[in-house]
């Protein structure tokens, strides 16, 4: 007998609003299809968001029962996923310009190291070829580790960020009355 842990199907972050400006950034007077978003938002958002393990999350944002327009609402979902898209891709641009960064980095400094090699075994006799010795092992070190840096931590931390905007794309969001 095998026991499965049950996952569940959707789970829920409920944000509490006044109004639909609280999602959208108070120094932008645009339409809700164009606004910028409010970074309170996002933040809280990532707060309530990122502790939650599920397969479909559905965002819940509560309005007073006075303020709410259905036709806004559409607009403001749509212009929630775009937004959520757009930061997903470009942070799946940056992703990849540092993991290119870091093989690089590492690449160039697996290389110089050989090069400080090769220059200690043939022990030179000249000074000009010591000083290059002496430049090229700690800079080969220095672009070993700040690649290898590159590739293990950066790509970690963004990570966090990708998985959430990218379950937000996922996410079904739905206006309710409080």
């Amino acid at each position: 007998m095998t026991l499965k842990k049950a996952i569940p199907e959707s789970s829920e972050t409920r944000i509490l609003l006044d109004s639909y400006d609280d999602i959208f950034s108070d120094f932008d007077p645009g339409e809700y299809s164009e606004r910028t978003l409010s970074d309170d938002f996002i933040i809280q958002s990532k707060k309530i968001a990122r502790n939650k393990n599920e397969n479909k999350p559905v965002l819940k944002l509560l309005l007073p029962a006075g303020k709410r327009n259905e036709q806004e609402e559409k607009v403001i979902v749509k212009r929630l996923h775009s937004y959520f898209k757009n930061v997903h891709e470009q942070l799946e641009t940056e992703a990849r310009r540092a993991k290119r960064t870091g093989w690089l980095l590492t690449l160039i400094g697996i290389i110089v190291m050989v090069v400080a090699s090769y220059i200690s075994f043939m022990k030179p006799q000249k000074y000009y070829v010591h000083v290059l010795l002496v430049l090229f092992e700690p800079g080969g070190w220095f672009l070993l580790w700040t690649g290898l840096d590159h590739l293990v931590y950066s790509s970690k931390e963004a990570k966090k960020d990708r998985t959430f905007y990218l379950r937000m794309i996922k996410s079904e969001i739905i206006f309710l009355t409080h």
